[in-house]
């Protein structure tokens, strides 16, 4: 049996889908796989602008990674509608390297100020990744549920996805009318989103679990069901 519509999310999504007719980004009577498509976007990207407004008490060095994710999610749904594959893969890729971002400088406040601070100081997302499989919190569970794998898999799908990409037109009215939106292309992207979201919410859920515990219902189940069956079996039983 298919998973009831979580309240929430659905109203949200109506809101959306409405506001986005009105500024002529979706059609008014859009196609089936059209709003399909446009559904799995809006379900995965509110579950990860869900944090930005549940994480409480964060500093600086840590809060600042949670911004920037919700800030990304908040346009992959209409870059995709638009037919703008390239800014909603850019998008998809910096949700990944935030979260890894957020675990790493979240127990490095000294080198946080050094990136900010020091032009040709920074972390590569290799060393950010063998970060987050030697961290306490992930590297007991590696061998069930290899989530930083997944997240250099996917960060390398991302980033053909952005340098694979032709201008064919000099004229750029030209060139901007052939990005149109593509049910095949829209649905790729939003099945890298969706992993996207699997893995981000699982570092977060799992790196805060002590205050996800303390959400409210309705929020623990939209970020879990964002998940594999998996992630969610370890979330429930990690200690």
């Amino acid at each position: 049996m298919a998973n009831k519509p979580i309240p929430s999310i659905a109203s949200d999504f109506a809101s959306v889908l409405s506001f986005l007719q009105g500024k002529g980004v979706v059609a008014k009577s859009p196609h089936a796989t059209v709003v399909q498509t446009a559904r799995r976007i809006h379900s995965s990207t509110y579950s990860l602008i869900l944090w930005r407004f549940r994480l409480k008490g964060l500093p600086p060095h840590g809060s600042v990674f949670v911004e920037e994710i919700a800030s990304d999610a908040l346009q992959v749904l209409p870059q995709v509608l638009m037919g703008f594959g390239k800014p909603a893969t850019l998008l998809t890729r910096g949700i990944l390297e935030n979260v890894l971002r957020h675990l790493y400088f979240l127990d490095h406040p000294i080198e946080f100020h050094r990136m900010n601070r020091e032009a040709k100081w920074f972390m590569t997302i290799d060393a950010l990744i063998e970060y987050g499989k030697a961290h306490p919190t992930f590297f007991e569970i590696g061998d069930q549920y290899s989530v930083f794998n997944n997240v250099s898999s996917l960060y390398s799908e991302l980033s053909a996805g952005v340098h694979g990409r032709t201008v064919r037109d000099l004229e750029m009215k030209t060139a901007l009318g052939r990005l149109t939106y593509d049910e095949a292309t829209a649905v790729k992207l939003a099945n890298a989103l969706v992993k996207t979201a699997e893995a981000t919410n699982f570092v977060l859920a799992m790196l805060h679990r002590a205050q996800m515990e303390r959400f409210q219902s309705e929020d623990k189940k939209i970020i879990l069901r964002s998940m594999p069956s998996l992630a969610r079996r370890i979330w429930r039983e990690h200690e």
